[in-house]
């Protein structure tokens, strides 16, 4: 019989759980993803374990792999109050979303873009278990500083030379995205040090 877990949309399934878990004792993790390899092995007794659209339909059922971890999590009384890691791809796309930005909110016509990733950014930052909320209000701060700073030194190249030219707007950019530049690296810093805190706590 064909172990179901070997299939990719499985493995991904069970690989979120896991690291969406990570603060969970190893031998209560591996007891989750036992049960939940189970569950999808009865599942899938009566279907072809190569049909994609069967097994995307099992996982649907069994929900979202964040809110699965989230009650096993809050189901075990011993583990402390705090920040809980993030998968390492959830945390990415975040990180992206706050350096792109600014950048993309720059560029005429598709600026919506950069307005849209600001917000979907600052969400899910405030959204995120793995930062506490100094961490989150300082990211926040720092990503909207180019409102700010762009001004300013923009101010500061016309009051100095009678004008603004393209070099002086393209610095003035240039040094307002070091601010969300700076809050992407303090959260990846954050996150990586929880995450191997974490894992070594776990193991």
């Amino acid at each position: 019989m064909t172990d179901t877990r070997t299939h990719p949309l499985v493995r991904a399934y069970l690989s979120s759980v896991d690291q969406r878990a990570g603060a969970l004792p190893k031998a209560r993790r591996e007891e989750l993803l036992a049960d939940l390899s189970e569950h999808i092995e009865a599942s899938l007794a009566d279907a072809d374990h190569s049909d994609d659209a069967a097994v995307s339909r099992v996982l649907d059922q069994l929900g979202d792999p964040g809110a699965i971890a989230d009650a096993a999590l809050a189901e075990e009384p011993s583990l402390p109050a705090g920040p809980r890691p993030e998968s390492r791809t959830r945390t990415r796309v975040t990180l992206a979303l706050v350096v792109l930005a600014f950048p993309l909110t720059a560029v005429p016509v598709i600026g919506i873009l950069g307005l849209a990733a600001a917000v979907a950014g600052l969400w899910r930052i405030w959204k995120s278990p793995q930062w506490m909320r100094p961490e989150k209000v300082r990211a926040t701060v720092l990503m909207l500083a180019p409102l700010i700073t762009v001004p300013a030194l923009s101010l500061i190249f016309i009051l100095a030379s009678n004008g603004l030219t393209a070099a002086e707007l393209i610095t003035a950019l240039l040094l307002s995205w070091c601010a969300p530049a700076a809050a992407a690296i303090g959260l990846s810093r954050t996150a990586s040090h929880l995450r191997e805190t974490t894992t070594a706590t776990s193991n």
